[in-house]
């Protein structure tokens, strides 16, 4: 009972809670201005149709009345175009908010004649007598206008521009464009649907929110004009992000596209940009994509699907430059994916890339930064630069060797996992492979499927490694290099056929047939690259300080200097196989690589 003396008399409670509401009230209110409760002192409203550069064009509030302008407008002054008004640009001017009579009999109300003007506050319509009350955007042929080459660029601090209470996508003929310029730093957020004749992030960051409120149509789209006599009936507007600047949506459904089911015609994201997605399944409506930027994908909830698009008309996107994953959540990669920069988990979250053919391209080197890297299918083609793994690959079916560097920097390759693929060598070469696994041998070792394009950057050179001939059944085969610098240059043993071994490379490979026995006879070659040779049949295939199993065959050259062995599975039983020579003048190696 003592619990309720110690309680205040319930009317100072009440009173304590209503102040409290109050100030929260002033507050939200100061720190969210709402749009059209009342002009600012120094604000502008147009008293007639002109010129933006005309003092007869405007009326200015001095706290009570409306009086004649004596001087114009500039980048902190309010604006209000008004009923039946219709201003026009002579050059390129700067206001700080931009308010437009919106309803019937509007007209065109800014006429921005082919120039910019600079907008450092929100853009809002309003109905009613100035400052009215808030209202979206009006669908009058031409409302803002009048050409492509009429701008709105939005710059300034971090702020909302656009609000769903005061603007709308309703400017379905509006002839201008739109630049988001900010600077470093800054951030401007959408809270309203949008549409121009393109959008053009130039600096900082746009913000598309999602609104949770609607549950039909969530994003706060940005969309084009729907002109058809002078654009099409089909794809029509580009959304460019420039190098520098940042596009985060939080959409997933039409983040971008035309009107109904036509898409854009160009999404470009330009080198150095980057467009963030926080939906989990983002949506872009664009007959054409330009993704040489970083694309990220952010979330830490469920699994997030791949960038893509559900019109008819719609291009999917399958090309990136980087990708990253940050957050939590997992990400469903595409069934075809070319990727020419890096692969990144910034988080916990992991990229599902095991229904996944995937192409590395491109001429710059390339970091897969991932905590496992398991792939359905890998193309290899990069003209230049290299490719780095930070976890072992594990490739369920097939891998492409073009052409290009694959750095695995101490990881493994488990190759057709499934056994169901095949391994198909044109080009390329392998840095600092420790361990390959091959699964599911092909019943016949050619070149394109029995080269493995080792390097020895301890010795410098190509040095590859062939197995040539039949399989058994199911059969696997596991190799490794071991790279050590040098030769022994007194290594003295004999060959099986009685011939004197003088040089032998100090780096080898381990190679292990799987099942052992096998009686089908193969030919085992090694490249002797940029070693150098009194005579290519000098070659010899040998163990370390031994003789190898099989039967010596004469070395060959075929692009490279090969030394070559016959021998049959059951003799591999974790072998060890390096290039030896028996005539005095072969000097193994000659130099080192950096």
């Amino acid at each position: 009972m003592g619990i309720f003396l110690h309680q205040p008399p319930h009317s100072r409670f009440y009173f304590q809670r209503t102040i409290y509401r109050i100030f929260l009230a002033v507050v939200f209110l100061l720190t969210f201005p709402i749009p059209g409760m009342g002009q600012e002192i120094g604000a502008y409203k147009t008293r007639t149709s002109g010129d933006f550069n005309q003092t007869s064009t405007w009326e200015i509030w001095d706290g009570s009345n409306w009086k004649a302008a004596i001087q114009l407008p500039g980048a902190n002054s309010d604006i209000y175009v008004d009923r039946l008004h219709t201003l026009r640009l002579t050059a390129p001017e700067a206001i700080k908010n931009l308010f437009l009579f919106s309803g019937s009999g509007a007209g065109q109300k800014l006429n921005l004649n082919g120039f910019n003007m600079d907008v450092y506050g929100i853009l809002a319509g309003f109905t009613g007598t100035v400052p009215g009350t808030p209202r979206g955007a009006w669908n009058s042929q031409n409302w803002i206008g009048n050409s492509i080459n009429s701008t709105l660029t939005f710059k300034g601090k971090s702020r909302v521009i656009v609000d769903k209470a005061s603007w709308s996508a309703q400017t379905t003929q509006s002839r201008f464009g739109v630049i988001f310029d900010p600077g470093l730093g800054q951030e401007l957020v959408v809270q309203a649907p949008f549409k121009a004749l393109f959008f053009r992030v130039r600096s900082g960051s746009l913000y598309q929110k999602n609104d949770a409120t609607i549950s039909s149509l969530p994003c706060f789209t940005l969309s084009f004009n729907t002109e058809t006599n002078n654009n099409g009936a089909g794809p029509f507007g580009t959304f460019t992000v420039e190098a520098g600047a940042t596009f985060r949506s939080a959409c997933n459904a039409q983040i971008i596209h035309r009107t109904g089911a036509n898409p854009a015609l160009l999404f470009d994201l330009q080198r150095d940009a980057t467009l963030l997605l926080e939906g989990q399944d983002p949506k872009i409506e664009a007959a054409n994509f330009i993704l040489e930027g970083s694309l990220i994908f952010k979330s830490n909830q469920g699994t997030k699907n791949f960038l893509s698009s559900s019109f008819p008309a719609s291009a999917k996107p399958t090309q990136v430059r980087h990708l990253l994953l940050d957050g939590n959540a997992d990400l469903l990669l595409p069934d075809q994916l070319v990727l020419q920069g890096n692969l990144q988990e910034l988080g916990q979250g992991s990229f599902q890339l095991a229904p996944t053919q995937l192409t590395l391209s491109g001429a710059e080197d390339q970091f897969l930064q991932t905590k496992t890297l398991l792939l359905g299918s890998l193309i290899l083609h990069k003209p230049a630069g290299k490719v780095s793994l930070e976890s072992d690959l594990s490739i369920y079916r097939s891998l492409t060797m073009v052409e290009g560097i694959l750095d695995f920097q101490g990881h493994d390759l488990l190759l057709n996992t499934s056994s169901l693929g095949t391994f198909n060598y044109q080009g390329g070469v392998w840095h600092r492979l420790r361990q390959l696994s091959y699964f599911g041998l092909p019943h016949l070792l050619t070149p394109a499927s029995g080269t493995f394009p080792f390097e020895d950057l301890a010795n410098g050179g190509f040095r590859g490694l062939q197995v040539l001939g039949p399989t058994p059944a199911g059969g696997n085969l596991s190799i490794q290099f071991v790279e050590q610098q040098g030769a022994n240059h007194d290594a003295n043993f004999q060959d099986v056929d009685g011939t004197e071994i003088v040089y032998q490379l100090h780096s080898y490979f381990q190679v292990l047939g799987n099942p052992r026995l096998g009686q089908e006879e193969l030919e085992l070659r090694i490249s002797a690259d940029s070693l150098l040779l009194e005579q290519v049949v000098d070659l010899r295939v040998v163990s370390r300080g031994l003789a190898a199993p099989g039967l010596p065959i004469p070395g060959v050259l075929e692009g490279y200097p090969w030394a070559k062995r016959r021998l049959k599975w059951l003799e591999f039983s974790d072998a060890e196989f390096t290039i030896g020579s028996y005539r005095e003048a072969t000097v193994l190696p000659i130099f080192k690589k950096n």
